[in-house]
């Protein structure tokens, strides 16, 4: 069992997103998209390193760091300007994923919305560039796209006003990874279970 594969970061974020011990282990992998065999073994392993108890996140901090570790790199990152960055996927993308900070806007409001994230396939990437070539600039900017590794997280979203947000636990993990005030945003969104 790899550490360094998207079965253990989605298991991370599940738990990241609901850390008070509700989950079973069926649930758990169920939520997942894993086997069960699968997930009971990856519990098991987060168990004996003290990050859970069961379910039950006993390390917030220690466990998003963890998956911050583990987290498979990005096919590709690249960052752009537009001066309508939310108009634009709504028109020219059907398959995006908000993240980081207007994400955190959208569901919380504890950050100011500074930059764009958004997890896209490649296929759509390669639409938005030409969109942008049109209407913006290419490089630095207001948004940063990310072709995932896994693209479990363009499906697994949630709907805020019409725009398409990657699922709490997720969220919280690249509050993490991203640093500074975004992990005070992470402290914000995890006291809503302790």
């Amino acid at each position: 069992m790899s550490p360094r594969n998207s079965k253990n970061v989605r298991i991370i974020c599940r738990l990241l997103e609901r850390p008070d011990g509700t989950w079973t282990r069926y649930g758990l992998s169920k939520a997942a998209s894993i086997s069960q065999p699968y997930g009971v073994r990856y519990i098991k392993r987060l168990n004996e390193l003290g990050l859970v108890k069961g379910t039950r996140v006993m390390d917030l901090h220690g466990l998003a760091a963890y998956g911050a570790g583990i987290v498979p790199a990005a096919s590709l990152r690249i960052e752009m300007y537009h001066p309508q960055p939310l108009e634009l996927l709504k028109e020219h993308s059907k398959r995006y994923a908000l993240t980081t900070y207007f994400a955190e806007n959208l569901q919380t409001r504890h950050l100011f919305p500074t930059r764009c994230d958004a997890y896209v396939s490649r296929n759509e990437l390669v639409q938005l560039k030409e969109v942008i070539l049109k209407e913006g600039l290419l490089g630095g900017g207001n948004m940063r796209f990310i072709v995932p590794a896994d693209e479990y997280i363009l499906d697994e979203v949630n709907e805020i006003d019409g725009i398409r947000v990657v699922f709490k636990g997720r969220l919280m993990l690249d509050l993490f990874r991203e640093g500074g005030v975004c992990v005070e945003a992470f402290d914000l969104m995890g006291r809503e279970h302790v």
